[in-house]
């Protein structure tokens, strides 16, 4: 069902969103792939539903919070950092990095070291060679 409904906004955003281009007046234009990936949306989704009717094989399955509290946390830290990064670059993807450590287990210095200072080198990269302003 959600399969539908994300297919059917699609259909309706795509116009807006994405500009047509009065140059092509045949053929594949730039709303060309959004449209057919909305309607791939639609169609599968329909033929699971259908198929759900049919069979009626649906399994319910529940949600043990204490096995996806890990996952629940990490989710917490993408947001954590798409928050920071509009603030800084450094300091969200810094934050990402080591957090990611953290939730992975890792005792070696070495590693936090290494993610700072790529951290710390792509900045420089973008910001002094590539010209490019980072937030």
């Amino acid at each position: 069902m959600a399969s539908i409904a994300l297919g059917v906004i699609c259909l309706i955003l795509i116009p807006r969103q994405i500009g047509e281009d009065y140059a092509v007046t045949y053929g594949i234009t730039s709303r060309t792939v959004p449209c057919v990936v909305a309607a791939l949306w639609i169609v599968c989704g329909a033929a699971l539903l259908i198929q759900s009717l049919l069979l009626k094989k649906d399994v319910v399955k529940e949600l043990d919070v204490k096995k996806e509290a890990k996952a629940l946390a990490y989710m917490a830290v993408l947001l954590v950092y798409a928050i920071l990064f509009t603030k800084s670059f450094l300091l969200s993807t810094a934050f990402l990095g080591v957090v990611t450590l953290v939730f992975l287990r890792s005792r070696r210095k070495l590693f936090y070291a290494v993610v700072l200072a790529l951290v710390a080198a792509l900045y420089l990269l973008f910001s002094q060679v590539l010209h490019i302003q980072m937030p």
